[in-house]
């Protein structure tokens, strides 16, 4: 079967963005607005319970990135290698009708493995691929699932991008959408997890940024990118080829 369902394949059924969205409740939110040097122990950010559990190579650059599809941007960014993650404050859990967004900007300043933001039940241990992220592999955007990655066709761009990524139960899962600037990459669906854990990933190379988590996409991204319709599981399970 099938696990990724590309969003082109539904244009007309979306829409790419609507400005000027208001937060309603945002879910969590770090800017990395910390001093320059590692990353580990700062925190906690808005959203999360304890301070960022980091390897000790991934630091803390003194210049962070913004974009005018995000919202605005304050303190540092993330540079080096590899793994941090922090605890959510509240568990986000799939029930009827629940949705939320996520997003981070990323800048490939040169050639690396893979970059992400994901997120993973309470308790994670450290080191562990995220249940799901969404990021960069070898060059390509799309989404991480555990270990494996579909890429999409979407690139870096010479400018920080915005990676959002819609989650709406639904179905056998969470129904997961990307979004790269404002524009559709694909949609799939994912196991129906209690999330608890932010997990995110940065190489050499690469610098990652405004992290976020929000109940609407007013929250996450100046742009409000969301689908013209309600994304449902009939709607996608359509596409899927046994």
């Amino acid at each position: 079967m099938k696990a990724l369902v590309f969003v082109g394949m539904l244009a007309t059924g979306l829409v790419a963005a609507l400005a000027g969205t208001a937060p309603a409740a945002p879910i969590a939110y770090d800017g990395i607005q910390y001093p320059a040097g590692p990353l580990a122990g700062n925190g906690p950010a808005f959203g999360l319970s304890a301070a960022w559990v980091a390897d000790p190579g991934v630091i803390v650059l003194p210049a962070g990135l913004a974009s005018p599809l995000d919202l605005p941007s304050t303190g540092g960014g993330v540079g080096g290698n590899f793994n941090f993650q922090a605890p959510l404050s509240n568990l986000i859990a799939p029930a009827p009708g629940k949705e939320f967004w996520a997003s981070f900007l990323i800048f490939h300043g040169a050639a690396n493995d893979q970059t992400f933001m994901g997120l993973s039940p309470a308790g994670v241990p450290p080191g562990l691929p995220p249940s799901v992220a969404f990021g960069v592999r070898l060059g390509q955007y799309g989404i991480f699932v555990g270990g494996a990655f579909t890429p999409t066709p979407f690139v870096p761009s010479a400018v920080p991008d915005l990676l959002v990524m819609h989650f709406v139960t639904g179905g056998a899962g969470w129904i997961v959408t990307l979004y790269v600037n404002g524009l559709p990459a694909f949609a799939t669906v994912v196991a129906p997890v209690t999330y608890g854990t932010v997990v995110n990933q940065n190489q050499t190379g690469i610098e990652s940024d405004e992290f976020r988590l929000g109940d609407v996409a007013g929250d996450v991204s100046a742009a409000g990118v969301v689908p013209a319709k309600g994304t449902t599981w009939g709607r996608v399970k359509q596409l899927y080829r046994q």
